[in-house]
Formats: C-alpha cells, structure tokens, sequence
C-alpha cells in the first residue's frame, strides 16, 4: 500500500493483515493510560473515572511497560503520549496494532504538525490531538470510545450480510490524504468486504490508493457498500465518521 506525500511523490505504508477483535470479558472496558509525567498521569485518570467509574484504567511510563501492560490486559482503548524514556509512543502503538488492530489509539502530542499527524494515523492511530489546548476532548473522546466498548459486549450482533449508505463529503479536504487514511483505518477494523463508489469509479475500501483515486472532493456523493457478517457495524462506521467530518481540524489543508 503506498500513500502520497506533499510534494508528490510516493512512499510506502505499512500494511496490516485484518485480525479478529481480541475477545474481551463481557461487561469489561480496559483503558491503558500511556504517559511519561505522573503526575499529567494522574490527572487523565482522575478525568476520565469522574464520568466513568465503570472503566478499568491501567498505566503505563515507558515503551517496555506499555507493552507489557498491553499484553497483560488487552485494553480496548489507549490513550498515548509519543515521547516516552525509552523510546517513542509509535513503537506501543506498532505493538498494538500488529496484536489487535480493533484497538482504538488515541495519540497525546506535545506538538501536532500535519506531518506527525499523517504518520500517526498511517501507523493506526485514530486521533491525534495536542496536550496544551486538546487534553479534554481527547478524554472525552477516549471516555466514549470506552463505553462503546462496554455496551458491546453485552450485545450479541446480529450479522446482516449486505449493507449500503450513500453520504455526501461535507469536509473541506473531501477524500485527501488525512480523511482517506483515517477511513482506511475504520474500514480495516471490519472483515467485511468495504465498496467505495464516487466520481464513475469504484474503490476497494481498504486500499488507500484506490480511495484517493476517487478524488472525491468536498460535496462528492458516494456510495458505500460492505458485504460480510460485520457489514452493519461497518456502515455505521463510515457513516458516522462521514457525519463527523473526518475529525477534521480548523487547520487542515489538503496534502498534495
């Protein structure tokens, strides 16, 4: 899989076989805290459990610990600073990503640049947001993706082979290089078979390449269909990452 940089040119993108989730204790949310500064550590904890006493929270320093930690207790969350003693948050979330890519990686940088956050989420990550003006949205955010969590796993899903959608783009950015590589990363947490069709051409919704072929701009109609056991949870994915924007930032420009 290959994605393009700003200049034009193309480099590789790490390709991740489409695992199962991890199978998980009904009625458990575990959330792994990973961040060097206790006492910033601290503080997430205490944020996160004020609204949510149900989640089991774990904590983690260090590269060495986090992946331990990640082994120990397979959380389904993580909330990831990148600059860490013994190495960089990238390495945890590598590690997470090849045992159970249905993980949700929420990344805490110091500082965002256009191109950390490119390599983030080619990496797997599913936000990125910065420790001086985004810590509360990324606790919130890190707050329902645990209760999600939580509320299925009491839920046993009905498989319904065939779902389709079709959406509008209402992004600035349409279907660039940000916005595809983070539906790249929603679909590849599906085994359904992802369509993608807009602009007279259809894409494999797990290949970046074809996606950005669309060149499906902001307003671009497209029609989504997911063909497989997980195709509602997959539709319902896309839809609301679509509804949302793509998690587009006020600063987003398109990579060309």
């Amino acid at each position: 899989m290959k994605a393009q940089t700003k200049k034009g040119s193309v480099k590789s993108v790490g390709a991740r076989s489409k695992k199962s989730a991890v199978a998980r204790p009904s009625g458990e949310s575990v959330l792994l805290i990973v961040e060097p500064d206790a006492k910033f550590r601290r503080r997430l904890k205490q944020m996160l459990l004020k609204t949510s006493a149900d989640i089991d929270i774990v904590e983690a320093g260090t590269v060495a610990t986090a992946i331990r930690r990640f082994e120990d207790h397979r959380p389904g969350t993580i909330l990831l600073a990148l600059a860490l003693p013994d190495g960089s948050g990238l390495e945890v979330l590598r590690h997470a990503m090849a045992s159970d890519d249905s993980c949700m990686v929420i990344v805490l940088a110091e500082q965002a640049t256009s191109e950390m956050r490119l390599q983030c989420f080619e990496e797997g990550a599913d936000f990125v947001f910065t420790k001086s003006d985004a810590t509360d949205r990324a606790v919130i955010t890190a707050q329902k993706a645990s209760q999600r969590e939580l509320a299925r796993s009491s839920r046993k899903p009905v498989p319904q082979r065939i779902q389709r959608a079709t959406l509008t783009l209402s992004n600035k950015t349409g279907l660039h290089v940000l916005p595809a590589a983070r539906l790249l990363r929603a679909t590849q947490r599906f085994l359904a078979k992802i369509e993608i069709a807009g602009n007279g051409k259809v894409a494999d919704g797990k290949n970046l390449m074809e996606i950005l072929a669309l060149r499906a701009e902001m307003g671009t109609v497209i029609s989504v269909t997911a063909e497989g056991d997980d195709a509602v949870q997959a539709i319902m994915a896309i839809r609301s990452l679509v509804a949302r924007k793509f998690h587009e930032g006020p600063a987003e420009k398109p990579v060309k």
